[in-house]
């Protein structure tokens, strides 16, 4: 049984890494339902990230990742 039934989490996940890559195991080991936040190009740039991928291509690879990785989990952007 998991402990909570909605988890947030966010990032701007620009290059995927470990440290994402335990973000999400966290957040799906604990919970039956992850609301994530993708960081905007705006906002990321307002806090000075020189981002390589734009939102979009940072989206399809989270959501790519998770799909691979996570199958059958319940999530939300």
């Amino acid at each position: 049984m998991k402990k909570y039934r909605t988890v947030a989490l966010g990032g701007t996940f620009d290059i995927l890494h470990i440290g994402h890559m335990e973000l999400l195991r966290k957040g799906f080991g604990i919970s039956t339902k992850v609301i994530i936040g993708l960081t905007g190009d705006e906002l990321a740039a307002k806090k000075g990230k020189h981002l390589i991928h734009d939102y979009v291509q940072r989206y399809h690879a989270l959501e790519g990742t998770i799909q691979r990785n996570f199958p059958g989990v319940v999530y939300t952007y």
